[in-house]
């Protein structure tokens, strides 16, 4: 985004409080709607038209069941969060183009725009205003602007079971895990959220309901809006969950936090605990390097890299700023994304995620491969890998053959009725045995080990294909 303003933070409490003000703007008439009378959420969709914070598509018509557009997304964001922009002085006349490359600066959304993007909302910028929003879609961005303007306390959620997870963007699902903590969401009584679903105005209303409740519910007008060191390790640590109760800081716990040390300790911690691998990185031209601590440039670097933080529009990084809470949570909620999105190389594989794992592998997306066991099992090598080749037996991937005879050395610790899967897929070379020629069949599959091995799916079904 090009910077073209400078403007003066807003805290959530500034932004409740105006919210009957700056609504009015946002309210086309204040006729009662005539067409929510069978809505289930008729009582929140009325209580936000009398704030003045969501509007109607003609006089007396909320249409609840119309699809909702991006345009008319950004536009509940605004008006709900009390967005505006009396406190920002521009440089020159702002556009909605300059922010958003799909908008037109005559359309009747563009100021909305423009107020999205000066709050820094977590927007695409390839947005594209007639495009019709999923429940997922809506649901992220809706999470991700209360935690960039809200002061939101940080949760370590508990994970709920998203029955139908499976078919969600693994980028959305750490903001919609934490919708459903928030409360701004229920899943359906069949444990499903259908997320790939087109979100209807209704929809859309009463998650927005939902969030302005939660955020009324938590704003302090005196909370401190800088950090301490001791509030940045217990981020970190909510962050990690269990992983981080054994974090050691020797550091002064009531010393402000500056963005510089802030990152570095969120990056050593999670690389220390091995949430993300030590990875080589193009590291990128920060016009005010030469303020930062030598020591902590890596983990800025990386930071960078992952999109846990990103530079202003003139290209620095201000390493000696102070940490607001907003920013901190913003900071930390893109690395949930990103670990949810990123799981541990060491965690063990369920045989519920390795059958996902084989379906997807032999393009037997939403097959069910019957695993006769507990599907939340931890998985062995040993029954992975005799489930993949069994499957692709039986698909038809892998025509029946005798493989070559390999000297498996702990062979003897195969299941009988496993051994003939094991040499074939040793032998076809889905799977490589360690030094001393050994399986380690009981040994507990982890997902780095779970997706090496699927990679080799491919090259060894193209093999027997084109051999036919």
């Amino acid at each position: 985004m090009k910077q073209v303003f400078k403007m003066v933070n807003l805290t959530v409490a500034t932004a409740v409080l105006s919210l009957a003000l700056v609504g009015q703007s946002f309210a086309a008439s204040s006729t009662d709607f005539t067409d929510i009378n069978n809505a289930a959420a008729k009582d929140k969709i009325v209580s936000l038209q009398q704030s003045g914070i969501i509007s109607g598509v003609a006089p007396g018509l909320f249409a609840p069941n119309a699809p909702l557009t991006e345009a008319q997304s950004v536009q509940f964001f605004v008006s709900a969060l009390g967005l505006n922009l009396d406190k920002v002085r521009f440089l020159k006349e702002p556009k909605a183009t300059d922010y958003f490359t799909n908008a037109d600066d005559k359309a009747w959304y563009a100021a909305s725009f423009i107020t999205a993007a000066v709050h820094n909302l977590d927007l695409p910028k390839s947005l594209n205003p007639n495009q019709v929003v999923t429940r997922e879609e809506f649901t992220y961005q809706l999470v991700r602007a209360m935690e960039t303007i809200g002061r939101l306390p940080m949760i370590n959620p508990v994970v709920v079971d998203v029955k139908d997870a499976d078919q969600m963007n693994v980028l959305y699902s750490g903001a919609i895990q934490r919708a459903l903590a928030y409360g701004l969401i229920k899943l359906n009584a069949d444990g499903t959220f259908n997320p790939k679903q087109t979100m209807t105005r209704e929809q859309a209303a009463e998650e927005i309901y939902n969030a302005i409740q939660y955020l009324k519910a938590r704003t302090h007008t005196s909370a401190p809006m800088i950090i301490s060191n001791s509030e940045g390790v217990q981020m970190i640590k909510d962050l990690l969950g269990k992983n981080g109760t054994d974090i050691q800081i020797k550091i002064d716990p009531n010393a402000k936090l500056t963005r510089e040390s802030f990152v570095n300790l969120l990056m050593q911690t999670l690389q220390t605990s091995g949430q993300i691998p030590l990875i080589n990185i193009q590291p990128v031209d920060i016009k005010d390097n030469g303020e930062m601590t030598i020591e902590y440039s890596g983990s800025v670097q990386l930071a960078i890299a992952l999109g846990f933080v990103k530079l202003a529009d003139d290209g620095t990084f201000d390493p000696k700023g102070v940490v607001t809470h907003a920013a901190a949570i913003d900071i930390i909620a893109k690395a949930s994304d990103y670990l949810q999105a990123h799981q541990s190389p060491a965690a063990t594989v369920s045989y519920a995620e390795g059958a996902q794992l084989i379906a997807k592998a032999l393009g037997l997306a939403g097959v069910d491969l019957q695993i006769k066991v507990d599907p939340n099992a931890k998985m062995t090598r040993e029954s992975f890998v005799s489930l993949l080749v069994q499957t692709l037996k039986t698909s038809g991937k892998l025509p029946m053959i005798k493989p070559d005879v390999v000297d498996i050395k702990d062979l003897d610790n195969v299941d009988s009725s496993n051994t003939g899967s094991i040499q074939l897929a040793v032998s076809l070379g889905l799977v490589k045995l360690s030094d001393g020629s050994l399986f380690h069949p009981k040994g507990d599959l982890t997902q780095a080990d779970a997706m090496d091995i699927v990679a080799n799916v491919k090259t060894v079904v193209e093999k027997f294909s084109s051999s036919k």
